[in-house]
């Protein structure tokens, strides 16, 4: 234990390590930052005039409307926004253009657009998967059968991704059929605040890496190992030290980084979108029963798995060319 404090120590101690590690933190709250900043809304006045509203501001604003459409999705809710949506284009014009009312989009379409998302997949050409337009959906063929008309659509997916693979297709089916349905929606976390997150661990594995190195090859290229190895401890010891020493420092890094990041996400963007299904964000006819909240941890795990296999992958080249040395 004495031995493993010392290498903590040494490894910290060095001027390029802690600058490194305050990088690491500086990242975590800057890259959390950014999927915040990048939230944007105009808001209509009763005078008629518009407010642009931007970052926590807008994430607030737009809270407030998605609460009227938070809870199960079911079919009933599905097809009174389908309605809601074709009655206004049909009054007012296509949503996308300049002409369409701000106070008609604010209060009929953005509190009820994520219920829509999945519509276009769901009712996808079978032969194309071309998303379908919501102006050519039928309210009428949402009745009851939503769910089953995610999984026709799915089977089309597998047939024409694995048409000779009908045992791929079956298990497709039987997944998707475990799923916990109705789907919950709670909208109001964005797509890129989980892309930052994985751009968040990427960087903290090449900072780990640029850590990593110097660890053994500082004392390689000294020498200064071939004493060490001569010592008490000897090489075996110490060899293993050095990379408990520094594997403990990088698991410590990436928690306080990851956790520093996903808080502030949650603080600005809320704990109630976390409860949102997994399909209600990306495809409807995605596989994993899960949450977006779970999603965040199972992001976590496996950046922190990653990481430490990159950093594994430094520590064998280490040892590899440290064996085929004629000195060692």
């Amino acid at each position: 234990m004495r031995l493993f404090r010392l290498e903590l120590k040494r490894i910290l101690k060095s001027r390029r390590t802690l600058i490194l590690l305050a990088i690491a933190l500086l990242l975590s709250v800057a890259m959390a930052y950014l999927p915040i900043s990048f939230e944007g809304i105009n808001r209509p006045n009763e005078d008629g005039t518009v407010t642009e509203l931007n970052g926590l501001a807008a994430i607030k604003y737009k809270q407030d409307l998605y609460k009227t459409s938070a809870g199960e999705v079911t079919p009933d809710r599905i097809k009174s926004a389908l309605e809601t949506y074709q009655s206004c284009v049909r009054e007012y014009g296509p949503v996308e253009e300049e002409g369409f009312p701000l106070a008609v989009y604010i209060e009929k379409i953005v509190p009820f657009r994520h219920l829509l998302m999945g519509l276009p997949e769901t009712f996808a050409d079978p032969l194309t998967g071309i998303g379908a337009d919501l102006m050519d959906i039928d309210p009428n063929d949402i009745d009851g059968a939503y769910y089953e008309k995610c999984a026709e659509h799915l089977q089309d997916v597998m047939r024409n991704g694995q048409r000779e693979n009908e045992t791929a297709q079956q298990k497709a089916l039987e997944k998707y059929s475990e799923l916990d349905t109705p789907f919950y929606l709670h909208s109001g976390i964005s797509k890129d605040a989980f892309d930052y997150i994985e751009l968040y661990i990427l960087c903290l594995a090449i900072l780990c890496v640029a850590i990593a190195a110097p660890t053994f090859a500082g004392e390689y290229q000294t020498g200064g190992d071939s004493i060490l190895r001569t010592t008490k401890y000897g090489r075996k010891q110490l060899a293993i030290t050095k990379i408990l020493a520094a594997f403990t420092l990088f698991v410590v890094t990436f928690l306080v980084g990851i956790m520093v990041h996903i808080l502030i996400l949650d603080a600005a963007f809320g704990t109630d979108c976390l409860k949102t299904s997994f399909q209600m964000r990306y495809s409807i006819i995605n596989l994993p029963n899960i949450n977006l909240g779970q999603l965040q941890i199972i992001l976590a795990a496996a950046g922190l798995l990653s990481v430490l296999a990159t950093v594994g992958i430094v520590f064998c080249k280490y040892c590899s060319h440290r064996i085929k040395s004629p000195y060692r």
